[in-house]
């Protein structure tokens, strides 16, 4: 009997020495600490844990400055999940108060009153990508930017062409989705996606140029295509090189001289280029070690090859 008494003794030590401690919720109120002007049209809030960036309202936001108030067009996430930035009208250097609350991640409600100094100061700062797609297993480009856009204002050319449309979840994020099943990204493709100067922020400084690529695929067979862009035997510094088969297929940056395609042939390919008032194009093949295109002062539209 004592023995019994031993080993169930010891069996509910084993079972308590296993029991996980009990949960504790988070009651903890998200708190104000700070806020900033960016600039002109951008306050910044930083709190004092991540909020519940999904359910933003800017109706939960009051900005007054005397008996004017100052109105709150949009509110999104900024770099971090404690921080939001708010889209404002026209700031002037004077004192406001802001009064409003948000929620924390655990739906703890966090009210505050506080004021800051606003600024008449424009915003003059260039946009840039934060992160893209590119590569291999792509459904969709997508772009991530520094701050919030202009969502009306987004010009792209995409390579080999589809029907697709641009979706804002947000004001710095932004997806390229195709209009409907017959214009998905297929397999077996690599796609291209040019932007120069086709999107501005809200205060109108534009972004550069970028070239990015995806394909569906999770592993697929392709071959490099190699070149080079001369002019009078010196290696261009900058260009475009569009890639061609009666239609183009891609296009892609020119970098100290050079350029490179993904394609899924080995079959030879017309690659034009275009540099300033220069220009040339070349029947080219992906197994050919010296791929040379030499530039004629020749200025071309570059917008009527597409058409």
């Amino acid at each position: 009997m004592r023995k019994s008494w031993f080993l169930v003794l010891a069996l509910a030590m084993i079972t308590c020495a296993h029991k996980a401690p009990p949960l504790v919720k988070d009651r903890m109120k998200p708190k104000l600490q700070n806020i900033i002007a960016l600039n002109n049209i951008q306050l910044q809030f930083t709190f004092s844990e991540d909020i519940d960036t999904l359910n933003l309202s800017a109706d939960n936001f009051h900005i007054t400055t005397g008996e004017d108030t100052l109105r709150i067009k949009s509110l999104y996430p900024s770099l971090s999940a404690a921080e939001i930035v708010a889209i404002t009208g026209l700031q002037m250097d004077a004192e406001y108060e802001v009064a409003g609350y948000v929620f924390d991640t655990a739906q703890n409600k966090g009210a505050f009153v506080e004021r800051f100094t606003g600024t008449s100061k424009p915003d003059t700062i260039a946009p840039w990508i934060i992160k893209y797609s590119k590569g291999r297993n792509q459904n969709q480009f997508y772009f991530h930017f520094s701050e919030a856009m202009d969502t009306t204002f987004f010009e792209f050319l995409l390579f080999p062409e589809k029907n697709i449309v641009t979706q804002w979840p947000n004001l710095r994020v932004c997806y390229l989705v195709p209009t409907d099943t017959f214009n998905n990204f297929a397999f077996d493709t690599t796609y291209y996606i040019y932007i120069n100067q086709g999107c501005r922020d809200l205060s109108g400084n534009f972004f550069g140029t970028i070239v990015t690529n995806i394909t569906p695929d999770t592993t697929f067979e392709f071959f490099i295509l190699k070149g080079s862009a001369n002019i009078n035997d010196t290696l261009v510094k900058t260009g475009l090189a569009v890639l061609k088969r009666k239609i183009p297929l891609g296009i892609t940056l020119i970098d100290g001289g050079d350029f490179q395609f993904e394609v899924r042939d080995s079959l030879p390919y017309t690659v034009e280029v275009f540099s300033g008032k220069y220009s040339g194009s070349k029947v080219l093949s992906p197994t050919d070690s010296l791929n040379i295109i030499d530039l004629k002062l020749e200025e071309k539209d570059f917008d009527n090859i597409f058409n």
